[in-house]
């Protein structure tokens, strides 16, 4: 958000500049919470932190050792936390690397029974014996590859002498963060990134946009208080999803000139006439597919992609003040009115003549240009297809709170799988299918008898066990289906399934180079991926430009030890393992060479504790 009209879709901001580190700074945790999720974006947002000079998302996937690099480095320094029953479900396997985001993705279920709906993260980046930077940005996106048309806040700042009052309901979400986790308790490395960042937001100070003066935050679904978004002299809305409750309420003493909506056409045709008569103006977004993520069940396909309106924001003026809040929560009741929802808004202030009024930030020149009126039409409403619906949610809602545990045994160099599930009652009409997730749909087995035993759900390589299950629930009576992905307890796992993804992506000499090039890196920001792969040509001698690896060991062993660490540890994971070609995957003379590294570490340790004593 910048100076002059808040909304203006020109004031862009990348999801990777949210992640990118200030100057001179290191990233050093995160926490991020979401509605829905999918696993590709989740494995991007790791790498995207490594190296943060990667030039897209594409080039990020279609590099499975920089992604595993970006696991390895910072997957156990982010948490996030997601709606239980939301991760996306794929028509096809997924990489073997979402394994490593067992112990960063944990779901969890809103406390009041509604949905689990707040959009954050707040990310901490040090920079030796500076004071570490703080950001939070409220987000109206997920973490998935939705392109719809949204809006961000970012917003840095650094702890201060005293605590900040205004952040304490979202230290309050924090702190109960890990006590929400359904079905799997949440993992140590995620309670204590949630419960360090608590303590840090507690009296941290934002630098505000310019314009603004102050900001004010707000969580609802934790408790019966439910918080509403303030309503002065007028009032501009835009939400994907409403409800005529909500609106009623928000509009409550304006006169329809005073009012004005944006939201999806479909949603709008289902509001009552009364209700829409409370505005002045409708508008619905030009040019952009009316599809979006579904809240509570009721309204669309809540995992599907989407595209279109997927902003929430209300804007309002008192006296010569302008009030914009930004946020996760839609104009809906569950969001507003009831509080069932878990939502987190934010309201910026700050003198209208700097900020621009409420018709400002709809103006002809700004967003308005990508609106277009409203026209009224009877909604859409099919009987069969609605109960349908109603059915699969109440399906899915049923899965993702049961207790769901796989079970792992040995069978010669493969693992036999095994699920079970407590407390799962499903209705009559549905029919589900379950399947490893990285195996894929084609590996589905029927588990409609799953509530009543175990559903044995086939063999498949040690490197491709992960507690992640994909499920597909049919509704026989309309057809309707939908596809998700749900984490279960996984017992009997062998202790080297971690060891055994690594030896899959590292499956050549080439590849363990390069991937020797990403673990020593050593510039501020991370490298490119290009650059990365460029520098894994060989260990011994320079091409052109490039940095040779001896070079970069020697430059690690004398700035960063940890890097050596880090090695070393790869080279025992690796063991004597050989390649796809046959070929032993780390040169002997590499070997040769890290011996006397290794020699030179402990030695040096053994000075370091001896001037201790």
């Amino acid at each position: 958000m910048q100076n002059e009209a808040a909304l203006d879709p020109q004031n862009r901001a990348l999801y990777t500049d949210i992640l990118r580190a200030p100057h001179g700074y290191r990233f050093d945790c995160a926490l991020a919470t979401t509605y829905t999720l999918d696993f590709e974006t989740a494995l991007v947002i790791p790498a995207s932190l490594a190296f943060q000079a990667a030039e897209s998302r594409s080039e990020v996937l279609d590099t499975p050792l920089a992604l595993l690099e970006g696991l390895e480095r910072n997957a156990r320094r982010i948490a996030i936390f997601c709606e239980s029953g939301r991760i996306q479900g794929t028509p096809k396997g997924v990489s073997r690397l979402t394994a490593l985001l067992e112990d960063t993705i944990t779901e969890v279920r809103a406390p009041r029974g509604g949905a689990f709906h707040p959009k954050i993260w707040l990310l901490r980046f040090t920079a030796g014996n500076r004071p570490p930077r703080l950001r939070l940005a409220l987000l109206s996106r997920n973490i998935t590859k939705d392109a719809s048309w949204d809006l961000s806040l970012a917003l840095d700042g650094a702890r201060g002498p005293e605590e900040n009052p205004e952040n304490q309901p979202i230290v309050e979400l924090l702190s109960r963060l890990p006590d929400l986790a359904s079905g799997r308790r949440t993992p140590p490395s995620a309670r204590g990134i949630s419960e360090t960042l608590a303590q840090d937001l507690k009296s941290t100070i934002w630098d505000l946009p310019p314009g603004f003066a102050r900001a004010k935050f707000a969580v609802n679904g934790l408790s019966e208080k439910c918080w509403k978004p303030p309503v002065g002299r007028n009032l501009g809305v835009i939400s994907p999803f409403v409800t005529d409750d909500a609106l009623i309420q928000l509009t409550r003493g304006l006169s329809p000139t005073e009012a004005r909506l944006l939201s999806r056409e479909d949603e709008l045709a289902n509001l009552m006439e009364d209700t829409r008569s409370r505005f002045g103006r409708i508008d619905t977004l030009d040019d952009f597919a009316e599809a979006g993520e579904g809240e509570d069940g009721d309204s669309d396909d809540a995992i599907g992609m989407a595209t279109g309106l997927h902003a929430k924001v209300f804007v309002t003026e008192r006296k010569a003040t302008t009030l914009v809040t930004v946020g996760s929560g839609n104009a809906t009741t569950s969001a507003l009115i009831n509080g069932r929802n878990v939502e987190v808004f934010a309201t910026l202030s700050g003198p209208t003549e700097k900020i621009g009024s409420t018709e400002d930030q709809f103006s002809a020149a700004r967003l308005g240009r990508f609106l277009r009126p409203y026209e009224a039409r009877p909604p859409r409403l099919d009987s069969v297809v609605q109960a349908a619906e109603k059915r699969v949610e109440a399906g899915l809602a049923a899965l993702s709170s049961s207790k769901l545990t796989m079970r792992c045994r040995r069978d010669d160099d493969a693992i036999r799988l095994t699920l079970s599930a407590e407390n799962l009652r499903l209705p009559d009409a549905l029919d589900l299918q379950a399947w490893p997730l990285v195996a894929g749909p084609n590996h589905a087995v029927d588990a409609g008898r799953l509530a009543d035993a175990p559903v044995k759900l086939g063999t498949v390589a040690l490197r491709d066990v992960t507690r992640w299950l994909g499920f597909r629930l049919v509704d026989r009576e309309a057809g309707i289906d939908k596809l998700v992905s749900i984490g279960a307890e996984i017992e009997g796992l062998p202790a080297d399934r971690n060891a055994e993804i690594l030896r899959s992506v590292i499956e050549n000499r080439d590849a363990f180079l390069k991937y020797l090039a990403l673990l020593l890196d050593s510039s501020e920001q991370g490298i490119g991926f290009s650059a990365a792969m460029r520098k894994g040509r060989g260990w011994r001698e320079a091409a052109g430009e490039e940095v040779p690896l001896f070079e970069e060991l020697v430059r690690a062993f004398s700035r960063d030890e940890n890097r050596l660490g880090d090695v070393d540890r790869l080279i025992e994971r690796l063991g004597p393992s050989h390649g796809t070609d046959g070929v032993s995957v780390i040169p002997a003379d590499f070997l040769d060479l890290w011996r006397v590294f290794r020699q030179a570490m402990r030695q040096g340790r053994n000075r370091k504790g001896a001037g201790h004593a």
